[in-house]
């Protein structure tokens, strides 16, 4: 059983470093050291065992304490270090090749404090490639989304420490993608709220654990520990997509026939299942659309297209949406993103001759 630490009273985020004291940590600790207008302790836990250099006693403004091991510790077991040696209110994790930008956490903990029951938040990352290139990665929260894919990195995550008391824990069966599982267990305690900032920096391609991109991807290894993952959570995400598809089945049914107050009420339903799910959105903003309403319409199948964001009928209905607003331009791009993820789409490429001529 893992022991928790008492909380403290002075601290209100826990960070925890996993470091295996590569030259990148003292940059990632340096970026600690700027976080302000927050109480934060700083947990750095030897991952690679007794071989870790001492550390000093504060990280800028904030405590720092080292997390010792006599050995090597995986990526779950150090995490699962960090979690028993956090006693802050939230908590979060820093990898030893990234950074936070200023304000990070505590734009993070601000966002959680003025949403009530908010007990999860994340952000976007800033992407970084070895070529310097940046890419923007996450979206709006979306559990059905979650259980097909990781868009969360858990340095954009801030939680709350009662999910640990609840019994939240990184799995030790496995070498990766113990983040994302863990992301799923949180899940399955309170839906998690989507702050649209940009302050993490994702070194994307120094780590080593091949679930990363370019020299840090690993395929096969990566697709084995996914279909773990994914055997791990069959129960649950069928469950939901069973019930979820049973509600908009029926609100569809509903919408043929007219009774849009019936069809709506199906779909907020099936939105309370599965936040953000984006077959309900997009079944939405259709029904707006058709009766007119298409400010929310294109409000909805934007949330749609984010959280689904490599499907092009969603963006082909975005378009449809845009071309009831005599947006054309719009509706051109969406059709063109479309056709870049699906060259030939029928739909989007029909929709865009006709925009043209």
């Amino acid at each position: 059983m893992l022991l928790v630490s008492p909380p403290q009273g002075n601290i209100e985020v826990s960070v925890i470093v996993r470091s295996t004291a590569r030259p990148t940590l003292a940059d990632a600790l340096g970026s600690l050291g700027l976080q302000h207008g927050v109480a934060i302790e700083v947990l750095v836990v030897a991952a690679c065992g007794a071989t870790h250099p001492p550390l000093p006693s504060s990280c800028g403004p904030h405590p720092l304490r080292l997390v010792t091991s006599d050995v090597p510790l995986g990526r779950a077991a150090a995490a699962n270090a960090g979690l028993a040696a956090a006693s802050g209110e939230a908590i979060t994790f820093l990898d030893d090749d990234d950074a936070f930008k200023p304000g990070h956490v505590a734009g993070l903990l601000t966002f959680m404090r003025s949403t009530p029951g908010c007990r999860v938040v994340h952000s976007y990352a800033d992407a970084i490639f070895s070529d310097g290139h940046r890419e923007l990665f996450g979206h709006p929260f979306s559990l059905i989304q979650l259980y097909e894919r990781n868009y969360i990195h858990l340095s954009t995550t801030l939680f709350t420490r009662d999910l640990v008391l609840a019994g939240c824990r990184f799995d030790e069966t496995l070498e990766i993608h113990e983040d994302w599982d863990f992301l799923l267990q949180l899940a399955q305690h309170t839906p998690f709220e989507f702050a649209p900032a940009q302050t993490f920096q994702w070194h994307v391609e120094l780590g080593t654990s091949g679930a990363g991109g370019g020299a840090n991807q690993d395929a096969p290894r990566f697709a084995e520990f996914r279909d773990r993952v994914y055997a791990k959570w069959t129960r649950q995400r069928e469950a939901l997509f069973d019930h979820v598809t049973t509600l908009l089945n029926a609100a569809a049914a509903h919408a043929r026939k007219g009774q849009t107050a019936a069809a709506e009420e199906s779909i907020r339903a099936a939105l309370a299942l599965s936040p953000n799910d984006p077959y309900a959105l997009n079944l939405s903003a259709m029904i707006k659309r058709q009766a007119g309403r298409l400010v929310e319409a294109r409000s909805i199948q934007e949330i749609a297209v984010a959280v689904r964001p490599d499907d092009p009928s969603m963006l082909y209905n975005l378009a449809l949406v845009a071309v009831a607003q005599r947006d054309a331009a719009f509706a051109r791009g969406c059709c063109e993103r479309a056709l870049a993820l699906e060259p030939g789409y029928p739909p989007a490429e029909r929709l865009r001759r006709q925009l043209v001529n």
